[in-house]
C-alpha cells in the first residue's frame, strides 16, 4: 500500500514534488479511504487523480514512479554502460551534474517502510531503507556510494556483503541473492503496474499477456466478460483459439525473448457477437479482436483486465491518460471499482492522469484525491492538491472550478490572432 512518493531532478521536475495518498480528516466519502494498520490513525486513499495542461508534467510524475520500479527490477547493463533511468531536469545546467532522487513510503503486512535512492548516469550516490517495526523508525541499511552500513534489524548479516554494485540498487542486489527480508520489499515493488493508455504497443502487448492469465483464471474471465457487456460494446464474450503457427527468428535473438514472444502470441483472440435475421436473434459470429474491434474496445479489454487483476491482488495501478479512447461514464465506473468494498476488499490503489473533467465529480472524488500540475516560468513542474486551497471545503463543483481556472493547472492558450494576425 502506497503512502506517498517524492521525486526531484527528473525530466520536467526540478525541486522535490510529493504525491501523497494520505487522507485528510474529512468524513466525506469514507468508502474512498481505508485504514491499513489496525490501531493506527493513518488513513489512505484508494485513488488519486492528476490534472493539468498538456506538457505540465502529469505524465512525468507517473513515469517517475514507474522508473523507480523498473530501476529496482529491470536494470541489466554492462559495467561501462550508463544507468538508463537517469533523466535530469535539463533547463538548469546545474541539475545536469546532480543525481535524480526518488523516495517511496509504503506498507507491507502492517509495517511502514521508507525507501530512497539518488543516482546519476554513472553511480548510485545514496540509498536508504528504514522501517517502523514497533512504531519507531529503525534503519535497515544506509548506503553512500558503494559502502553500506546495516542496522540492527538487518537479518543474516554474515551471509551478505556490505559492498554494493556501483550502478545497481543494494536492495536489488541482496534480494536477488535471496536475502528473504529484502526479497519481501523487492517483491512488493513488483506490485506496481504502469499503463499508458495512449501507447498502442503497450495496449496490444498487455492484451496478449493477459490472454494466458484469463485461460487459467475462470473467475477473472467471467468478470471481464461482464465488464465488456455492461460497457455496451455489444460483445457477448471473449473467446480464445490456440495459435498453431510456427515462429521463425533471426539468429542471435536471445532464447528468453523468443519464449516471451511465443508465450504472448500463444492464443488468438476473438469477440463473440450476436447475429440477427429480421430483427430476431439467429446465432453468433466470432470476429478477430484486433482486426474488427474499435480502439476503445481494445483499450477497455486491456485496462479492464488489468484493473480486475489488480483488484484481485490488492496491488497499485498507475495509468496515464485513463480517458484515452474510453467514454467518460465508463472511466467513472472504472474508478468507482476502487472505491467500493465489494469490488476492492484488498484495498488496491489507483493513481491516474486525465483531462476528462467529468471525473472531477464531488460524488466520485474527495478533495484530497485531486491533484494538479503546472509549470512555472522556469519550466519546472509543480504538483499540488485541491486541499491546498483554503476555500475548498469538499462540496464544491470541482469540474467547474477547474475549468474556470480556480485551481490553476490550465493551459494559457493565445487567441487566434496570435497565430494568424500577421497574414
Amino acid at each position: 500500500m502506497l503512502i506517498k512518493f517524492s521525486v526531484s531532478n527528473f525530466r520536467s521536475i526540478k525541486e522535490e514534488q510529493t504525491l501523497s495518498m494520505i487522507a485528510d480528516s474529512s468524513t466525506r466519502k469514507n468508502d474512498n479511504t481505508f485504514v491499513p494498520i489496525e490501531d493506527n490513525k493513518l488513513r489512505l486513499l484508494n485513488s488519486a487523480a492528476i490534472y493539468g495542461a498538456n506538457a505540465s508534467g502529469k505524465s512525468n510524475i507517473l513515469k517517475a514512479l514507474n522508473r523507480l520500479r523498473s530501476y529496482i527490477h529491470d536494470l541489466n547493463i554492462d559495467v561501462d554502460e550508463n544507468i538508463p533511468y537517469y533523466e535530469p531536469f535539463e533547463l538548469d545546467e546545474s541539475c545536469l551534474s546532480q543525481p535524480s532522487s526518488f523516495k517511496l513510503s509504503f506498507i507491507i503486512e502492517g509495517i511502514m517502510y521508507d525507501y530512497q535512492i539518488a543516482f546519476d548516469s554513472r553511480e548510485v550516490h545514496h540509498e536508504q531503507l528504514d522501517f517502523y517495526p514497533k512504531k519507531r523508525k529503525s534503519n535497515l541499511f544506509s548506503r553512500t556510494k558503494n559502502e553500506v552500513k546495516r542496522g540492527d534489524y538487518f537479518q543474516d548479516k554474515r551471509l551478505f556483503s556490505t559492498k554494493a554494485l556501483t550502478k545497481y540498487p543494494y536492495l536489488s542486489k541482496v534480494a536477488r541473492e535471496e536475502h528473504k527480508q529484502m526479497q519481501k520489499i523487492y517483491q512488493y515493488l513488483k506490485n506496481y503496474a504502469f499503463f499508458a493508455a495512449n501507447d498502442t504497443h503497450m495496449r496490444s502487448s498487455l492484451v496478449r499477456h493477459f490472454n494466458q492469465e484469463l485461460q487459467k483464471n475462470e473467475k477473472l474471465k467471467i468478470k471481464l466478460d461482464k465488464l465488456i457487456r455492461i460497457a455496451d460494446t455489444h460483445i457477448e464474450n471473449i473467446n480464445f483459439k490456440e495459435n498453431t503457427m510456427n515462429f521463425e527468428f533471426d539468429d542471435g535473438v536471445p532464447e528468453e525473448i523468443k519464449n516471451l514472444i511465443i508465450s504472448d502470441n500463444k492464443y488468438e483472440l476473438f469477440a463473440v457477437h450476436k447475429t440477427f435475421r429480421d430483427g430476431l436473434p439467429e446465432g453468433e459470429v466470432r470476429f478477430p479482436f484486433f482486426q474488427k474491434e474499435s480502439m476503445g474496445t481494445i483499450t477497455l479489454y486491456a485496462i479492464g483486465t488489468l484493473i480486475l487483476f489488480i483488484l484481485n491482488r490488492g496491488h497499485i495501478l498507475v495509468v496515464d491518460e485513463l480517458d484515452n479512447s474510453l467514454h467518460p461514464k465508463l472511466c467513472k465506473f472504472l474508478v468507482k471499482l476502487f472505491h467500493h468494498p465489494l469490488t476492492n476488499p484488498l484495498n488496491a490503489q489507483l493513481i491516474f492522469a486525465s483531462h476528462e473533467t467529468t471525473l472531477l465529480d464531488r460524488e466520485l472524488l474527495r478533495k484530497d484525491q485531486i491533484w494538479f500540475t503546472e509549470k512555472n516560468k522556469y519550466g519546472e513542474t509543480q504538483l499540488f492538491s485541491a486541499q491546498d486551497f483554503d476555500k475548498v471545503k469538499g462540496d464544491e463543483p470541482f469540474d467547474r472550478w477547474y475549468m474556470q481556472g480556480k485551481f490553476g493547472g490550465q493551459p494559457n492558450i493565445k487567441e487566434v490572432e496570435f497565430i494568424f494576425g500577421d497574414e
